[in-house]
Parts: structure tokens; sequence; C-alpha cells
């Protein structure tokens, strides 16, 4: 009862792209046979294909299902699933153009538990941006980065002995938080290793507030424990740059290129704390993300939003009452001219019932004479007759407007004259 052809083409490409029953299965061998895990990261409205269908042509070829799935959610919007129809759909390259990819990519994966759906909205989205990205993160490293310069001339030392009585618990914390941060992203749970991970950042903020370096800087005796502090904030933020490199790599880069240290500090192996003996920092860095003013973003937004959807533009709104007034008849066309003189006005005469009447209407810019002859039409028959460049007319032909372009509303039905209800 299932059509499958074309999921039997659509997956055979994970075992043909790498070679399977051609002159060349080296990398089929290598990474579907001899690989420790293939991982597929598929959405949930296809899971079943995967899931069903694919171990079912394996086995038929004598292909080992040796694969795990990963699925995700939907991003939805509040309203529910997005919908070009409906008007709830949000482009990401919009996103992108106007914030960066980084924010883009960083909300999605902080907002989305894997296998549940995640919610966009920009106010939920620019809350994230100056909360996690500007005031977390962003403050963190240029605070750092400016107290180095002021305290140290730019440079940063490893210390012999950790003497600061916050110290000890900051470091567990970057050792700790590092291997949780690991092991979400390990089984795809990247919302819970960022969560981790920003547990660094929160715990460095606060280590801030607990050893005031502004006031150890007063007292020369304290300039080793001040250079302590300065130094477990370098690490902290380069094991961070570390972890953001699969999530946010550009920010990422910046971060690294703000510590001045080299690629090989800032890849896996050289995570935990205390990789660094000295370095020194640029003598200024530039803020890693602005702060956004959310209510003036939203009227922005929404500006932007109105401009592509724009509302219509209607006349003022009549009652049930007023609407009842009209007498709409269907009427056949049983001769059509053009009036002389005039580009737009055509002179129709049209059938009611027992009763033929002339009709004058301004639709000769869309249609031609010979268009109308034998169409039925909706006319507004109780229409007050007017005299028009000199010609009777009793009654409207009814049309509808759609992007300014005039469209006659005919009736198709087999009823040759029928009260329109």
């Amino acid at each position: 009862k299932h059509v499958v052809y074309v999921w039997l083409d659509a997956l055979l490409n994970y075992i043909s792209a790498l070679g399977y029953d051609s002159n060349d299965t080296s990398k089929y061998q290598k990474y579907w046979l001899d690989g420790k895990e293939v991982i597929h990261v598929v959405g949930k409205d296809i899971l079943r294909f995967h899931a069903v269908y694919w171990p079912c042509f394996l086995m038929s070829l004598g292909v080992p299902v040796n694969y795990k799935l990963y699925v995700h959610g939907w991003v939805l919007m509040k309203e529910g699933k997005m919908s070009k129809s409906v008007g709830n759909v949000v482009y990401p390259h919009d996103v992108m153009d106007r914030y960066g990819l980084d924010p883009l990519r960083y909300y999605l994966l902080r907002e989305m538990p894997l296998g549940n759906d995640a919610i966009f909205s920009y106010d939920r989205f620019l809350e994230r941006y100056n909360a996690d990205l500007v005031n977390d993160l962003g403050n963190l490293l240029k605070r750092t980065i400016s107290m180095i310069n002021k305290y140290f001339g730019g440079t940063v030392t490893k210390p012999n002995k950790f003497i600061n009585e916050f110290s000890k618990d900051v470091i567990d914390v970057i050792n700790s938080e590092v291997d949780k941060t690991i092991e979400g992203y390990d089984n795809f749970r990247f919302q819970n290793g960022l969560v981790e991970l920003w547990n660094i950042i929160t715990r460095s903020n606060k280590y801030i507030d607990e050893t005031c370096p502004w006031v150890l800087a007063n007292d020369p005796a304290k300039k080793d424990e001040l250079n302590e502090v300065l130094y477990v904030l370098f690490e902290a933020l380069r094991n961070v740059a570390i972890f953001l490199k699969p999530i946010i790599p550009d920010t990422a880069l910046k971060i690294q290129n703000d510590l001045a240290v080299s690629d090989e500090l800032v890849s896996y192996d050289a995570k935990g704390f205390g990789k660094v003996s000295e370095v020194k920092v640029p003598s200024s860095v530039e803020s890693l993300f602005n702060r956004l003013d959310v209510n003036k973003e939203l009227e922005e937004l929404k500006k932007i939003e109105d401009a592509k959807h724009p509302k219509l533009q209607l006349k003022d709104e009549i009652s049930i009452e007023d609407f009842d007034k009209l007498d709409l008849r269907v009427g056949k066309v049983l001769e059509c001219t053009k009036m002389e003189k005039s580009d737009k006005l055509l002179i129709l005469k049209v059938k009611i019932e027992n009763e033929v009447r002339q009709i004058v209407s301004g639709i000769a810019n869309k249609y031609k004479p010979s268009d109308l002859i034998g169409k039925k039409v909706v006319v507004v028959a109780n229409l007050k007759p007017a005299k028009l460049r000199g010609e009777l007319s009793q009654g409207m032909i009814l049309c509808a407007s759609s992007n300014d372009d005039l469209e006659l509303l005919e009736v198709h039905d087999q009823t040759e004259f029928s009260k329109v209800k």
C-alpha cells in the first residue's frame, strides 16, 4: 500500500556514493563496513523511510545495518508549523543578513532539544542574542582582554601556584563542564552541551565579581594574585573557544584571535585548564556582538514583514445590512461593442431572466467585445440607472481586483438565469 521506489533511489546514495558495487569500493569498505559508526541525521518526518525501508533494502543486499539515526524535530513558529500560504515563514537568509550567521546557528542549537521541536520567535531570538552572546560571552571577553592590557601591558602568565580562594572552584568548573560539553556533543545533544559550556561563562563572570580585579590592582602585594585571576579568565575563554568552534565558528575564530593563541591551543587536544604558559594579547579588541534595542528591532522587523506582505487597502467597512441591499442576478451577454471615443468603456446588452438591459462597463482595457459575448456574468440589478457619456447604463457588471488588475466574475453552472445568493 506504500509507494517506496523514490526512497530506494534516494537512500541507495548512502552506499553508492561511497563506491558500492563499483570498480573502486575502498571508501565503501572504509566508511560503511569498517567505520566505527555511520551517523544519519534526519528530520522526524522521514524517520519511517530511514528506520524501516532502508534496513530492509540493506538486508536484501546482504549489507550490514551499521548506522545510528539521530532524529531532530521541526523549527516551528508560535502559531505552529511554518506555511507559505499562512505567511508565517522565517527565511534564514533574512535573519543572517540582519544579525549574522553565528547568532542564528547558536539560537537554533541552543533552543532545539534532540528529538523535539523548537520554537523560533524574533523576540526570543533577540533575548538570547543580548543575554547570551552580548552580555555573557562578549562582555567576558572584552573585560578580560581590557584588564590584561590595563594591569599587565597585555601579557598574561601561568602562575606557579594558585592562591585565590575562588580560583580552585572556577578551575574545577572549567574541567568538569568541558567533559559534560563533550558528552552532550558526542550524543548530538547540542542544547545540553551548550548549557554546560555556558556554565563556564557564567561562573567566570561571577568570578570577576568575587575577586574584584580592580581592587587587587590597587595593592602591589597582590600583583601575583591579580595575574592569577586574569589567567584563570583567559583559560576559561580559551576552552570556551574550543567548544564554540563547531557551533559558531566565526565567533570562535574571533575569540582565538583576541586571545592571540595558535590553532593548536584551540584544538580538541588542548582542552582543559592550564595549557598556556604565557601570551601577549592585542592592545584592544572589538565587541563580539553589539547590544540590540529589542523594541526597535521588533518594530523594524514588523515594517520589513509588512513590506513583504502588505495588508489589503480596503474601503470603509459595510454591514451585512448594507450588503443585503444589493440585488445580484446572473445575466447572459448577448451583444458587446466598444463605446466611441472611449478607451475604457464597453456597451453590453445583457439578458437577465426575461429582460434585456444595456450596461456600460469600464473593462475595455482587459476584455475585447468578442471575449464577452455568451458569457454569464454577475449583475447588480438594482443599481440606480445612470447615463455614461450619453449612454444609459441599467446596472453594473461585477469584477474583482487583483494586484491592480480586474477579473470579471463569471458563472459556469448550467443554470440559465438565477438570483445570486
